[in-house]
């Protein structure tokens, strides 16, 4: 295993054909605790929507590339490709759409009840999806700045940097010292072969 560590954002699965936050409009809008708070069946039709893409999406060699180096990764993702392709260490800071959950019940409810209703069947409470929405606190979030200032480098694919999750990620680890790689075009060809040539 390399001395490494990837922070991952939208352009490492766009290969994968899952489109980034700039190609989907005002997508970040609707991604937001607010917009989820006053219009929850619209927010759920935009999630549906997404999850479908994502579930018929498959790992691209970027993501495969990442788990057979055995590479700990912080993404901003929650397509799930990372954990698909292999990978062992894997912090989803923004969580994913593996299920959706009742506050009050403290219970977990699969996609397929969301098609049927957005409201617990037992208490009636809007259900929450297992995201991170704008406006929420970031998981992980000390996990990950201590994973990232922890290796010697820190590769960061497929990021705007518009979040500043990544910024303060990478700030961080560039203060500690650790050396910084950006890959954000090519990655299903370039982080395999920056790969092969760093071990």
């Amino acid at each position: 295993m390399v001395d490494l560590v990837a922070i991952t954002g939208a352009g490492i699965s766009k290969a994968s054909g899952i489109p980034t936050f700039e190609e989907m409009g005002d997508l970040r809008e609707k991604l937001s605790r607010d917009y989820f708070r006053n219009n929850p069946e619209k927010f759920y039709e935009i999630l549906l929507s997404m999850k479908k893409n994502i579930d018929r999406a498959v790992p691209n060699a970027a993501h495969m590339a990442l788990a057979e180096y055995r590479v700990p990764v912080i993404t901003m993702n929650i397509d799930g490709l990372h954990t698909k392709a292999g990978s062992q260490k894997v912090l989803e800071v923004h969580g994913n759409l593996d299920y959706v959950e009742c506050f009050r019940c403290k219970t977990k409810h699969s996609y397929h009840e969301v098609e049927k209703s957005i409201y617990c069947d037992k208490c009636k409470s809007v259900l929450e999806p297992n995201v991170v929405l704008y406006g929420d606190n970031i998981r992980h979030f000390y996990e990950a700045i201590e994973l990232a200032a922890s290796h010697k480098q820190v590769l960061v694919v497929g990021t705007s940097f518009f979040t500043s999750t990544v910024n303060i990620f990478v700030d961080s680890a560039r203060k500690a010292g650790v050396k910084i790689h950006v890959i954000n075009k090519d990655s299903e060809n370039e982080i395999p072969r920056f790969l092969r040539e760093l071990v």
